[in-house]
Formats: structure tokens, C-alpha cells, sequence
């Protein structure tokens, strides 16, 4: 009997369908030249996607091979800026394959910057040079090398900028290279210059010719606040809109009226709406039932929301995904939030922080009764007897995916009656996810392998939960 054989067309399909997967993404490589040429566009659209961040090696390899790409007067100016000795610098260069450069569509500022420390501290060791790493030295040489990679680019998608950034050598590279521009993430990792941060939003707001998505996050002050609704307002097309303050004791009401600007102006486009870390005491959750389209809405560590003043009557018009955790405010308010959703809901995430009890029996009544159709349902910061309790209320639920994270690091649920029964006699659950901090992880056992045996039975594949992990 002979293997089916796929067209070419078909092949692009599965490795595209797979482009988050790593480990499928480099066995593509071992396959022919035709399907790694497929497959390589795809690996070096972001290559730090795949690369654990704690192996400085993997960071080296990928500048390393940047630099291999450069042109004749970036690669000189390498070896001028750091002023060494480099007799076996260029005989160590290996022949390239690919223009790997001119694949990149995600340019993120954090991650080159972290990779070019990694790769300087390698090549020092390598070429005997192990005098200190001196702070201007290596500034210096971020700003060459992210102008000569972003200039290797061709087109992004996606850029992850940082405002107190001052390099205005590159937006003259970048401007006709984010024309078309989905995905901008604007941050601040310190004290910045509010003239620079101001030069950097209008640049954008000139040079994008429509943008899908906006994140903002980590910011100390409003300053920009004025500047931000300008980019919004010049953007008709915005579909999702991320703001993540890292920590609402810091804020106050600092960003109340950049929060309700943007949500008003885009009411009509907004499909996808993460806010975190924000106080709601002067945000009125009217803004966000008015983005009429909304599907996914992502409420975590946020407080200030009172029950009385959410309007009774009005609902989410086609809302699927929810999360609503380590929120501080009471379960009445999570309990009417997850009712506002309704039949359209198909996925749910709620975790409790220190023990608030937002998790009840009046959640999940109104979880069963205005919400049937979940089919992935994330829960965490349960205790097991919690757990207990909510496989009562959702053993009718046709779940695909479940996941469930204890809130102590103490024992395991892989021997709750609840969990155990429902994998029994619920044949649509296809991922079980546990938390790190259960036992399962932790110990080679003899229920570990039962455990195991009795995923395998029902084709139940187990996954790692990390609820602080999202979108």
C-alpha cells in the first residue's frame, strides 16, 4: 500500500496551521528543500517566539545569523563599534541558506535588546575578550543592529515598541515598512522623555494605513493620554484594544479618560477588549456593553466595580470568551457580568484571589442557566472542595476543554470523584488542564500512571494550566 502524497498547496496548509508549534516547525526542515523553504518564512517571522528566554545561546544564534545577513557597510560597522581585535570573525561566518532578514514581520524591541545582551556576552567569550561589558559600548551597538535588522525586513505585522526608546535613525527605516501595520504594543520600562514618547505616537498615527490592534501597557503616567486617543481616532478599523497597568495601586484614576475615549470612539469596531489592573470606581462598565461587536472581553485584577451600578438590562449582544479573574469586587458583580453574556458564551475563565469566594453557588446557577453552550471552561484558585462543588453545577456541560488550577500547592485533584466521573461519561472532553502547583507534576507514583492510563482510555490530552498566562 503507498502513502498518500500531498500537493505542495496542502503541505503550506498543515505548516501553517502549525506555525505556533515549534517542535513541528523543525521537523518540517528535515523533510526536502521545498518544504523547508515553506518553512522558514514562517520560523523567522518572530524566531524569539521559539526560543526559551533563559538560554543565551539560542539568542546568539539568532543575532549571529542577523549579522550574517547584513550588507557590507552594517557588517564593518559591527566590528567598528565594538573596536577588537577580529581576526577570526569573518572566517568563522557560515554561508547562509536564506536572506532569513527579510522574513521578519514581528520587530520586538524587548526581545532584540534582551538577545543582542546575550549575544555580545557569548562572542566576547568566544573571541577571549573578557574585559567588562560597558553600558554606552552595548547601547550603541542595540541601535546599529536594530537599524540593520529592521532595514533587512521587508514588511511587518506587528511591532513591540518601547516609547523612552530614542532612535531616530530608525523610523526613517521603519517608515515604509509598517504601512501595513496589524498589531502595535506600545510600553514604558522606566522614566521617559514625554517628547520623544509624543514624536513616537504621531510617527505611528502618520505612517500605519489602519491598525487592527492596539496594546498598551506598563505606563506610569498620562501624560500621552491625549496623544493615544489621536492615534485611535485617525484608526477606524481598530478590533482590539489591550490595556494592562501591571499594577492598579499605582494608578488611581490616572487613565479613566483614555479607557472610556477609546472605547467610545471604537464602540462599533472593538472585537476583542483586555483590560487589567484598573480601577472602575469612574470607569462606568456602560462603555463596554455599548462595543456592540464585541466577542472575547478579558477583566483581570481590576476593582472599583460596585453591582449597583451596572444597568440591569442590558446584554452582550455575541460575546464568546469571558475571563473574569482575581478581580476584587463582589461575586454579585462576576455573577451578573457572567449572566450579561448569555447563550453565546462558549468559553469561560474565573479564578478567585485570596480566597473571595466570587466562586458560588449563585455563579455557577447563573453559569448553567444563561450560559449552556461553554465548551471551555478555566477555573482556578479553587480549593478541592470547591472543586467539588462545581462539577455538581457543570456536569451537563459539553466541554471540550476543562482546566483547573488549586489555589494551594498542596496535593492533586486527579483523584476527584467530580473530575473522575465527569471524564467517565463525558465523551466531547478532548484537554484537561492542571495547574503547576499540583502533585501530579511533582511525583512519580502509582496513581500518576492510573491517572495517565485513564487520559489515554477516554483520549483525554493533559496539559500544563498557568492561569497567570494569558492571550
Amino acid at each position: 500500500m503507498t502513502l498518500p502524497t500531498f500537493n505542495i498547496d496542502i503541505i503550506f496548509e498543515i505548516i501553517n496551521k502549525l506555525k505556533d508549534d515549534g517542535a513541528s516547525l523543525f521537523n518540517f526542515l528535515l523533510l526536502n528543500k521545498q518544504i523547508c523553504e515553506l518553512t522558514i518564512p514562517i520560523l523567522w517571522e518572530n524566531p524569539f517566539k521559539f526560543c526559551n528566554i533563559k538560554v543565551e545561546s539560542k539568542h546568539y544564534f539568532i543575532i549571529q545569523t542577523y549579522i550574517n545577513c547584513f550588507n557590507e557597510d552594517d557588517h564593518k560597522k559591527v566590528i567598528s563599534i565594538l573596536n577588537s581585535e577580529f581576526e577570526n570573525y569573518n572566517e568563522n561566518k557560515i554561508p547562509l541558506l536564506f536572506e532569513y532578514g527579510k522574513y521578519l514581520k514581528e520587530f520586538n524591541i524587548r526581545d532584540l535588546s534582551n538577545a543582542v545582551i546575550s549575544w555580545y556576552k557569548i562572542f566576547k567569550k568566544k573571541n577571549y575578550l573578557m574585559n567588562s561589558i560597558y553600558y554606552n559600548e552595548v547601547e550603541i551597538l542595540k541601535n546599529h543592529l536594530f537599524r540593520s535588522i529592521m532595514r533587512q525586513s521587508q514588511r511587518l505585522n506587528c511591532l513591540n515598541w518601547n516609547i523612552r526608546f530614542n532612535d531616530k535613525k530608525i523610523l526613517e527605516i521603519m517608515q515604509h515598512k509598517i504601512k501595513y501595520l496589524d498589531y502595535l504594543i506600545l510600553y514604558c520600562d522606566g522614566e521617559y522623555d514625554i517628547n520623544i514618547a509624543r514624536m513616537y505616537i504621531n510617527f505611528f498615527k502618520n505612517h500605519f494605513q489602519n491598525l487592527s490592534s492596539l496594546k498598551i501597557n506598563i505606563l506610569y503616567d498620562n501624560k500621552c493620554t491625549k496623544d493615544f486617543i489621536s492615534l485611535v481616532k485617525s484608526k477606524n478599523n481598530l478590533e482590539e484594544f489591550i490595556f494592562d497597568y501591571k499594577s492598579v495601586k499605582w494608578n488611581a484614576d490616572k487613565f479613566d479618560d483614555l479607557i472610556t475615549n477609546i472605547l467610545e470612539l471604537r464602540a462599533n469596531s472593538i472585537t476583542k477588549l483586555v483590560l487589567n489592573n484598573l480601577d472602575f470606581s469612574k470607569i462606568s462598565f456602560d462603555y463596554i456593553l455599548k462595543c456592540i461587536n464585541l466577542e472575547v472581553l478579558v477583566l483581570r485584577s481590576n476593582e472599583g466595580l460596585k453591582f449597583e451600578d451596572i444597568d440591569l438590562f442590558t446584554s452582550f449582544n455575541n460575546l464568546k470568551k469571558l475571563d473574569l479573574s482575581f478581580n476584587d469586587w463582589s461575586s454579585e458583580v462576576t455573577t451578573l457580568i457572567i449572566k450579561k453574556a448569555g447563550n453565546n458564551l462558549s468559553s469561560l475563565t474565573i479564578g478567585e484571589e485570596d480566597n473571595k469566594n466570587s466562586i458560588n453557588d449563585d455563579t455557577l446557577i447563573a453559569l448553567t442557566q444563561y450560559c449552556p453552550n461553554i465548551n471551555s471552561l478555566s477555573i482556578s484558585g479553587v480549593c478541592k472542595k470547591g472543586f467539588e462543588m462545581i462539577f455538581k453545577y457543570i456536569k451537563n456541560f459539553r466541554l471540550v476543554t476543562l482546566q483547573l488550577y488549586q489555589n494551594k500547592m498542596k496535593g492533586t485533584i486527579m483523584n476527584l470523584e467530580g473530575l473522575l466521573n465527569y471524564m467517565e461519561y463525558e465523551e466531547t472532553l478532548s484537554t484537561l488542564g492542571i495547574g503547576i502547583n499540583d502533585d501530579y507534576w511533582h511525583y512519580y507514583n502509582y496513581d500518576r500512571d492510573n491517572f495517565k492510563d485513564f487520559l489515554e482510555k477516554h483520549n483525554i490530552r493533559l496539559i500544563l494550566y498557568k492561569p497567570r498566562f494569558y492571550y
